[in-house]
């Protein structure tokens, strides 16, 4: 806080410089500027008439409520990890490919074909057209093994985008792991397992809300009691974002799903500090409202401490300090003057890196293509070493921190995101969120905004709506084998020729009759799923067998 006497002087020196500069200032605060989600913005920032108290809203790095970071030292205790979302329609290709981008320092994090994301095998009707199209298809062990064949699983951090059967993907990353000895107490990984957005932004549900939450929750539990170094969870804020919802909702619901899992968790009577340290969450990066996207991340973690602490009652700082793995958004991606996505991603790496993130992934400048080509892929992964190691950002811990502008909207920032929290709890919570259309239909509304805002050029994008140049991309992206399906067919059937299928049965009619049991510790259901896999099952028949149990999600419509 500034002393009396020393604001009393500066309010009256703020009042001499508007006069001195009266017409200037005037013509300019005439232009109503915003941030892009709403938030006003002053054409100046002085701690004059400055509510931001050091101690409570802003502190030290690595101190509660962690706004300014969760290490004392920032990136000089470490730099952020970088992170690419990325797999071929094949999985020796994939295999391929992760080898070079582990030699060149990054986290894999495997990309899964649609009919893998939605438990289909690829020789199911549902599957036709789609296998390899948008990742690796991930059919049994079988293809978990060549994926890493020659990469020691147990010695890397493997991420993958799994939500509706990410009990299936955890169980051949176990096992896996076992086969080649690892330790499972050491076992590095994440899921999304975040099923509560599919059923609001993204679409790759396969079951009803309730047995879903269940199988998020025997995730939870098993990794909390089994594998302490593994992340079970990432919380995507980030699809909300790509769907078209402004920043304060994609915060809002990301935290809101997130505390929606733990009150199912805390119901296994699961102590709050030994599983929420497992949280993480995945959030877009953008370049976009460069500023807002700097203080969503800083707001984020002091909501997350706060409540955790206040609500919950965590003390273990590792549940406290909130880890973030940010991702450049693809939808802001263009087709048009293509090349100029290398500059969108530098910024919104810069934005995720001065926020104070862990892990970050840039998208490509081709992904809007198809599936990225290889030197696309090291491109990215080149941009975060140029922010890493040529512009001094990881130098200083916070560099933004202290800015009269930055911390006015920080907190300012957070006041929005608590305000639609709250309006979801009064609503009775995410699911009742979810039944009524509530999400589907405020994702909507935002995304007509933006889309509105480009078509009438209040919102610029280059080479778009403004500056365009007629040209060709040159750089080709990857393109699937058009046999690759027929390829991956025959596959599976020699799998089910050369497997103990009697074993396999045994296997999936133990996960059915545990299925059928209810919701509890006792009943966890990732234990079949391991047994399952270790038997080569496949994804369809696991799956399957927990459609028959469960049913399928049938979406309502939006009101």
């Amino acid at each position: 806080m500034y002393r009396e006497d020393f604001l009393e002087k500066l309010k009256q020196s703020e009042e001499e410089w508007r006069e001195r500069n009266r017409r200037e200032i005037e013509e300019a605060e005439a232009k109503e500027v915003s941030c892009e989600d709403g938030i006003p913005l002053n054409l100046l920032y002085t701690p004059s008439g400055n509510q931001i108290d050091f101690f409570e809203d802003i502190g030290f790095p690595g101190e509660f409520p962690y706004t300014r970071g969760f290490d004392a030292s920032g990136y000089r205790k470490g730099l952020w990890t970088p992170s690419q979302y990325a797999g071929f329609g094949n999985q020796r290709e994939t295999n391929q490919l992760f080898k070079k981008m582990i030699e060149h320092g990054n986290v894999p994090y495997l990309a899964l074909d649609l009919p893998t994301q939605n438990g289909y095998d690829p020789d199911h009707p549902m599957a036709l057209g789609e296998v390899g199209r948008a990742g690796t298809p991930v059919n049994s062990l079988k293809d978990w093994e060549i994926i890493f064949d020659g990469i020691n699983v147990g010695d890397i951090y493997i991420g993958t985008v799994a939500n509706a059967q990410a009990a299936v993907i955890l169980a051949m990353h176990v096992v896996s792991a076992e086969k080649q000895g690892a330790e499972l107490k050491n076992l590095r990984g994440s899921l999304q397992n975040d099923i509560l957005k599919e059923y609001t932004s993204r679409g790759n549900y396969i079951f009803p809300v309730e047995p879903s939450l269940r199988l998020v929750t025997d995730v939870i539990e098993y990794c909390a009691k089994n594998l302490p170094s593994y992340w079970p969870i990432c919380v995507c804020g980030g699809h909300f974002s790509e769907a078209g919802s402004n920043r304060i909702h994609e915060v809002a619901f990301a935290l809101a799903n997130a505390f929606t899992y733990i009150d199912e968790v805390l119901k296994r009577e699961l102590p709050i500090d030994l599983f929420t340290k497992g949280f993480f969450f995945l959030m877009k990066t953008n370049h976009y409202d460069f500023f807002e996207e700097v203080v969503k991340f800083r707001a984020m973690r002091k909501i997350w401490a706060k409540t955790l602490k206040g609500r919950y009652g965590a003390t273990n700082p590792e549940s406290l300090k909130l880890k973030i793995l940010a991702h450049a958004g693809g939808s802001l991606m263009t087709k048009e003057r293509a090349e100029l996505n290398i500059a969108r991603n530098t910024i919104a790496c810069m934005a995720g890196a001065l926020g104070g993130i862990q892990l970050i992934g840039l998208k490509t400048m081709d992904e809007v293509f198809g599936i990225p080509a290889e030197k696309a892929q090291l491109t990215a992964v080149g941009t975060q070493h140029v922010v890493a190691y040529e512009t001094g950002v990881p130098d200083v811990v916070d560099p933004l921190g202290g800015s009269y502008f930055v911390e006015t909207l920080t907190k300012e920032f957070e006041n929005q995101v608590l305000k639609e929290m709250d309006r979801i709890e009064r609503m009775g919570g995410v699911v009742k969120g979810i039944e009524s259309g509530y999400f589907r239909r405020v994702i909507a509304e935002d995304a007509y905004k933006s889309h509105k805002d480009l078509e009438l050029g209040r919102k610029v994008k280059v080479g778009v709506n403004k500056f365009r140049v007629e040209e060709e991309f040159t750089l080709r992206p990857y393109k699937p084998d058009p046999e690759e399906e027929v390829r991956q067919i025959e596959a599976l059937r020699e799998l089910k020729r050369s497997r103990n299928n009697a074993l396999v049965e045994k296997t999936l009619g133990d996960l059915k009759e545990m299925a059928g049991r209810p919701s509890s510790s006792k009943n966890n259901l990732v234990i079949p799923i391991i047994e399952a896999v270790r038997a080569y099952a496949t994804m369809g028949e696991i799956c399957g067998a927990l459609r028959a149990v469960f049913g399928e999600y049938q979406e309502p419509p939006v009101l």
